[in-house]
């Protein structure tokens, strides 16, 4: 199947993803739960400030198809693990949907691109969502 690339749209989140989420983390539920809550709700307003952002250009939403990339700034040097972070990621994850940016995030409707991981002490602490529309091309079934 052929697709193409079409629109791109990038969500700064002034936050990172909560370590409650991480597959190593050891915490309670309610903890889990509370840490969760307060990055799905930061996560949910700037995705609703680029969504209204987006409308004014023109773009449509919710997006039918899309690839997410994920970049995660840090303040220290030190090793990351990519599955970590996208655990982490997960309350993001659902407030992009729910702020309606896209259909949904099954592998139908989302497809994961890459984690990366930047050192900068003067932006950190971040997370940026890149979007990009996928669109079938014509002839395609």
């Amino acid at each position: 199947m052929l697709e193409m690339l079409e629109e791109k749209m990038r969500i700064e989140v002034p936050f990172l993803p909560p370590v409650e989420y991480s597959l190593n983390s050891r915490c309670s539920w309610a903890e889990k739960h509370k840490a969760g809550k307060v990055y799905h709700d930061a996560a949910f307003y700037c995705c609703v400030d680029a969504r209204n952002r987006g409308y004014r250009e023109g773009l449509t939403f919710p997006l039918v198809k899309a690839k997410l990339n994920l970049t995660v700034v840090f303040a220290e040097p030190r090793l990351r693990d990519q599955d970590n972070l996208l655990a982490r990621f997960k309350p993001g994850l659902d407030a992009v949907v729910d702020s309606g940016l896209v259909l949904d995030d099954d592998v139908e409707h989302l497809e994961i691109g890459g984690v990366e991981v930047i050192v900068d002490p003067e932006r950190a602490p971040l997370t940026i969502i890149e979007l990009d529309e996928i669109k079938k091309l014509e002839g395609d079934k």
